[in-house]
């Protein structure tokens, strides 16, 4: 297991012994699959079914050979947050943030969602850095010309806030004061924390649309 990982999974249960949190369980989870990576291990069922289902770019195998390719030891927990829903499947979802290098000591980031289904958390979605910048370059975007202006604009936003991902563009949803939460954002030094308390408002079908250069919290 990750030395760093592990280290704060101990601390954390050890806590909380008698009722360690979703958060705790999750990352506990979490550096056992990393553990498992490392491993050799590339089986299915380390792996959410449903999340392969939906997420089909990346197979099990894929995250797995993904994950054992970071140095254990420099694999460090950034943040850790809780989520009611991803990419329209609701139930207890927990995100984590890492960073770390690769094997031959490039910086990269991770990203790890795990769900919750009978008291256990398997990995819903996992991507790293250089897994979607290897993925990005096997497979080019489309002539920006030929894509819906709209979805040029949410590409750009969530390329330069990742963890706006799991909320969707308003496809065909004008903005106006009835469906508008809050005010219209600049996109320049979006405060990603203050978007996700807007979307707590309507968590069932918060999503963006773009004015100009700014930017539309809807709930529609």
């Amino acid at each position: 297991m990750p030395r760093r990982l592990l280290l704060l999974a101990s601390v954390l249960l050890a806590a909380c012994a008698d009722q360690p949190s979703p958060a705790d369980q999750a990352l506990t989870y979490f550096a056992e699959w990393t553990q498992q990576a490392d491993a050799g291990q590339r089986g299915d069922e380390l792996c959410h079914g449903l999340g392969i289902l939906k997420h089909a770019e990346f197979s099990c195998a894929d995250m797995l050979a993904a994950a054992a390719t970071v140095d254990a030891a420099s694999r460090t927990v950034l943040s850790s947050r809780s989520l009611e829903c991803f990419a329209e499947v609701c139930g207890t979802f927990i995100e984590l943030s890492t960073s770390g290098f690769d094997q031959a000591g490039n910086e990269l980031e991770e990203t790890a969602v795990l769900k919750r289904d009978n008291g256990q958390f398997r990995v819903y979605w996992y991507r790293s850095s250089v897994m979607l910048a290897a993925f990005r370059a096997a497979n080019p975007e489309p002539d920006p010309d030929a894509k819906d202006p709209e979805q040029v604009a949410y590409d750009a936003l969530v390329a330069l806030y990742p963890g706006l991902y799991e909320f969707p563009p308003c496809y065909g949803v004008r903005p106006s004061s009835t469906n508008l939460q809050g005010k219209l954002l600049a996109r320049e030094g979006l405060d990603v924390d203050a978007v996700t308390r807007l979307a707590a408002n309507c968590p069932d079908n918060f999503c963006f649309a773009f004015v100009g250069r700014k930017i539309a919290p809807l709930c529609p």
